[in-house]
């Protein structure tokens, strides 16, 4: 049985694919919405791999994000997969809310030509409930049709 960790509360963020805004509204009062325990790590999670590494050196944080950026123009190859591998592996050893990574596999994303799958298991620090969690990373420019 796990014990409720502390990870934390921040905004909500959604794709802004997926949705008109990327920030969500609450539909009553219109107040920003919230994630909490495990929801905001999972968030943390994506932000990180999907901030390129350095971008936030400005604001005191030059190793914070991922390298996964340096892949983009890349044709899938084994060898783009390994290196996957290894940038996600670096970047969430950074997060200190991560006690280990259970699982990683990093594979061609089936349902979108040009992108990555990543699915991974972390075990968060102070607890033994593992968080899964598989995310697409483009490799491709978006066009916006």
């Amino acid at each position: 049985m796990s014990f409720l960790a502390d990870f934390g509360t921040d905004l909500a963020v959604r794709n802004r694919k997926e949705a008109r805004s990327a920030v969500p509204l609450l539909p009553v009062g219109g107040d920003l919405t919230r994630l909490s325990g495990l929801d905001n790590l999972a968030q943390a999670i994506w932000f990180r791999l999907a901030t390129n590494q350095g971008d936030l050196a400005h604001l005191g944080h030059p190793d914070y994000g991922s390298r996964l950026y340096r892949l983009i123009g890349r044709l899938i190859t084994p060898e783009t997969l390994a290196l996957a591998r290894a940038y996600v592996r670096e970047a969430l050893r950074q997060e200190p809310r991560i006690g280990s990574i259970e699982a990683l596999a990093v594979l061609p994303d089936a349902g979108q030509p040009g992108a990555l799958r990543i699915e991974l298991t972390v075990r968060p620090a102070k607890t033994v409930e593992p968080l899964n969690l598989a995310l697409s990373f483009a490799l491709e420019p978006l066009v916006e049709a």
